[in-house]
C-alpha cells in the first residue's frame, strides 16, 4: 500500500541522489497500469530530496547529526540523544495509500520511543512558501485563495485513522503520532499557522518551518530512534482495515439508542441470511453477491447498518458505501467517531481483492459504470466496472437496490447488470425481496399510488387518503404552512423541489441565492459544497440542511434527498415532467440538471427522480404542481381513489 519502503539510510541515499522519485514511478505503474503526472512525480524529488538532505546535514542549527549515506553517527541533536544503532534501525514508507481510501501519507517513519514502544510518525511535507488566515475564528487556511486544512491537521487525522481503523494499532501494539514539515516556509511566513487557535494541535501534532531542521530531527529522535524499525514498518505493511473495538461500540451505541435502526420481520429474513453467507464463505474461502430489492422505506439501510456493527462485533472486516455524498456524509455525521465505516463507491476501485468480509453497498442502483470521473487523472483510472471492483472488493458484496431510483445516465446499478456481472465473474448470486413498508406511515398503498401515478405499475392501488396524509397544494404559501406547523410539533420537515431552477454557489460571505422563484415567492436551493473548503462530516452543507434548522429555510433537489425521510415535506413538482395527450413528457428547457437534459434517457431518470421526492415523507406530503394540466392530472388520478376509499 505504499510506492517505496525501507530502512532510513537507504532513502537518504535514493532520495538524496533524486533517484528514489524513479523507483516510485515504477511501483505506481506496477499499481496502477500507467506513470503519475509530471508534477507529482517533480513534488517527490522536491520534498524527499529536501528531507533526505536534512537527514543528512551534518550542522542542523548548529548541532551536530552525522547521517551518512550508509548510517548516521552518534551527536546531541536539540537536546536529544542521537544514537547510532537506534535512528540507524528506522523504518521509512513514502506515499503510503490508505486502504478503502483514495488519500495517501506522504511520510511515515517506523521505530520505537523512548520507552521502547512500537511507533509510527506520519509526516505532511507541504511546498507552499506562503499562507494567510481570513480572521480569528477561522480553522482553514488561505493557500493561493483557496482554503486548505492545515497540515499539521492533516497528519493528525492520518494518525488518527491507523489508530481506529488499521489492524497493527488496532490490536495496541503500535502508536500512531504526527508532524507536519512546510520546508519552503520562513518562520515569519508561518506566522498563519500558529494563530492561538491552533495551540492545541501544534500540542498534538507540531509543525515545523525552514530553519527548525534540527527541532524536526530532534521530534523523530524522540519517537522512533531507538531502533526496531524495520519490524514496526513489517507489521504495519502486513496489516490491514479492522477497525477498533471502540469504534465499533460507538456504532453500536448509537444503534441501541435510535429506535429507527431495530429490524422487523423481512428485514430481520435477509439480515440472518446474510450474516450466515459471510460465515460460509469465511470457512469456504470463497466469495459471493447478495442482492436486496426493496422499494423505498423498506428498511434496506437499516439492514444494511446492523449487519455492519454486528459483522464488526464478530471481529470480521466491513464498511458501507454509497454512490451519493450527501447520504453517506450525514450518515458520517449521525455515527460520530465511526465515520471512516462509510465509503464511497469510487474508494474501491483499487481495492486489494478479497481485501473485506463483507462490503454493503447501499442505494445501488447510483453504481456508476466505472470509478473514473473527469476529474481522474489516467494514471488512476480504473480499467474495471464499478461493479467489478465492489464484488472483488469483498467476500461478500450485499447490494441494496430499487431498480426505480437511479437518477443519472451513467448509474447503471440495476438487477439485469448484477446478475450479468456476477455471472461474468463466476460468482454466485442470492437474491432477497422487501415488500413490508416503513416508509409512509407504513403506508404500502401511497406508495403504490405514486408508482401508479408516474407510470412505473399499471395495477390501479388501494385508497390510502385515510392511512396517509397526502393532499395537493394551490401556491407556496401553503408548503411554509406545513413547514410551520411541523416544527410548531416538533416534527422534522424539508422543502423539495424538481432541478427546475439553476444553483447557485454560495456567495463569498455565505449568503445563499434565492434561486428557487415561484411567483413572489422565493427560496434558495441548500448550500453547495465547495471544493475550497474542508468540512467535518458535522458541519457539511448537506447534514446542516437535512439534520439542522438550517434546513428550514432552504430547498433540497433529488440530489441532496435521496436517502432520507423526514416526517413532513413539502414537494414542488416542476415543469421539468408534464402530462400531455395521456403520457408523461420530459421537458428539457424547463431542466436545470444538465446530467439528465444532455441524454436520451431524460424521461424516465426526471420520473425516478419525483418518485423519490414524493416518498421522502414518512407522516404526510404535500404536492404543488406549476403546471396546470399535470396538477389537473394527479387530482384526477387521486379521485381515482375514490371508490376504493371504503376500504382504507
Amino acid at each position: 500500500m505504499d510506492l517505496w519502503r525501507g530502512s532510513l539510510p537507504r532513502f537518504v541515499e535514493l532520495a538524496g541522489s533524486g533517484r528514489i522519485a524513479a523507483d516510485m514511478g515504477s511501483a505506481f505503474y506496477g499499481r496502477h497500469g500507467s506513470f503519475p503526472g509530471v508534477s507529482e512525480t517533480r513534488s517527490w524529488e522536491n520534498s524527499l530530496k529536501a528531507l533526505a538532505q536534512v537527514l543528512r546535514d551534518e550542522r542542523l542549527g548548529g548541532s551536530a547529526v552525522a547521517v551518512r549515506a550508509r548510517g548516521l553517527a552518534s551527536g546531541p541533536t536539540a537536546g536529544a540523544s542521537l544514537a547510532a544503532d537506534g535512528f540507524d534501525g528506522v523504518g521509512l514508507s513514502t506515499e503510503y495509500h490508505l486502504p478503502l481510501d483514495n488519500r495517501r501519507v506522504d511520510v511515515l517513519f517506523f521505530g520505537r520511543d523512548q520507552t521502547s514502544r512500537p511507533r509510527a510518525v506520519a509526516l505532511e511535507l507541504k511546498q507552499w512558501s506562503t499562507c494567510g488566515i481570513e480572521d480569528e475564528f477561522a480553522t482553514n487556511l488561505l493557500v493561493d485563495g483557496s482554503e486548505r486544512l492545515h497540515p499539521s491537521r492533516q497528519a493528525l487525522e492520518y494518525a488518527s485513522w491507523f489508530t481506529d481503523y488499521h489492524s497493527a494499532f488496532t490490536a495496541g501494539d503500535v502508536v500512531a503520532s504526527s508532524a507536519a514539515w512546510c520546508h519552503n516556509m520562513t518562520p515569519a511566513a508561518s506566522a498563519p499557522m500558529h494563530a492561538s487557535i491552533f495551540a492545541d494541535l501544534l500540542d498534538r501534532s507540531p509543525l515545523f518551518v525552514h530553519g527548525e531542521e534540527s527541532r524536526l530531527v530532534a521530534h523523530l529522535v524522540e519517537k522512533v530512534g531507538n531502533g526496531g524499525g524495520m519490524e514496526v514498518l513489517a507489521r504495519v505493511a502486513g496489516g490491514h482495515f479492522r477497525p477498533s473495538a471502540q469504534v465499533v461500540e460507538t456504532l453500536k451505541a448509537t444503534l441501541r439508542s435510535e429506535r429507527e435502526w431495530h429490524l422487523l420481520d423481512e428485514q430481520r429474513t435477509a439480515y440472518d441470511a446474510i450474516l450466515s453467507e459471510v460465515r460460509r464463505q469465511r470457512a469456504r474461502k470463497g466469495r459471493s453477491v447478495v442482492l436486496v430489492r426493496g422499494g423505498p422505506g423498506t428498511g434496506k439501510t437499516v439492514i444494511a447498518i446492523q449487519l455492519l456493527a454486528d459483522t464488526l462485533r464478530l471481529g470480521l472486516v466491513a464498511a458501507h458505501t454509497t454512490g451519493g455524498k450527501a447520504f453517506t456524509t450525514v450518515l458520517r455525521s449521525k455515527f460520530k467517531g465511526a465515520d471512516k465505516l462509510f465509503r464511497w463507491n469510487m474508494n474501491f476501485a483499487h481495492a486489494p481483492t478479497g481485501g473485506m468480509d463483507l462490503l454493503l453497498v447501499d442505494e445501488a442502483h447510483r453504481v456508476r459504470e466505472n470509478a473514473n470521473t473527469r476529474f481522474t487523472p489516467k494514471a488512476k483510472r480504473s480499467e474495471k466496472t464499478q461493479l467489478e471492483d465492489l464484488i472483488d472488493a469483498a467476500k461478500v458484496t450485499v447490494f441494496f437496490l430499487d431498480e426505480n431510483q437511479y437518477v443519472r445516465p451513467d448509474e447503471i446499478g440495476t438487477t439485469a447488470a448484477v446478475e450479468d456481472t456476477t455471472r461474468k465473474l463466476g460468482v454466485p448470486l442470492k437474491t432477497f425481496d422487501l415488500a413490508a413498508q416503513f416508509r409512509c406511515g407504513g403506508c404500502q398503498d401511497y406508495v403504490d399510488w405514486v408508482d401508479w401515478l408516474l407510470g412505473f405499475s399499471g395495477t390501479k392501488p388501494q385508497g390510502f387518503r385515510k392511512r396517509y396524509d397526502f393532499d395537493l397544494a394551490s401556491a407556496p404559501d401553503e408548503l411554509d404552512h406545513l413547514m410551520r406547523d411541523a416544527v410548531k410539533k416538533g416534527r422534522r420537515a424539508r422543502l423539495l423541489a424538481g432541478f427546475c431552477w439553476p444553483w447557485s454557489d454560495p456567495a463569498p460571505d455565505g449568503t445563499l441565492t434565492h434561486d428557487v422563484r415561484i411567483g413572489t415567492w422565493s427560496r434558495p436551493w441548500n448550500a453547495k459544497a465547495s471544493e475550497k473548503k474542508s468540512y467535518r462530516p458535522d458541519n457539511h452543507p448537506y447534514t446542516l440542511w437535512a439534520t439542522t434548522d438550517a434546513g428550514l429555510a432552504e430547498v433540497g433537489c433529488i440530489y441532496s434527498a435521496q436517502g432520507f425521510e423526514f416526517d413532513r415535506v413539502g414537494v414542488v413538482w416542476g415543469k421539468d415532467l408534464v402530462w400531455r395527450s395521456g403520457e408523461w413528457v420530459a421537458v428539457k428547457a424547463e431542466s436545470h440538471d444538465k446530467a439528465i437534459k444532455s441524454g436520451s434517457h431524460m424521461l424516465r431518470l426526471v420520473r425516478n427522480a419525483y418518485r423519490v421526492l414524493l416518498t421522502r415523507g414518512i407522516e404526510g406530503t404535500r404536492l404543488l404542481c406549476l403546471d396546470e394540466e399535470t396538477r389537473a392530472h394527479v387530482a384526477e388520478s387521486l379521485a381515482a381513489l375514490a371508490s376504493t376509499s371504503s376500504r382504507d
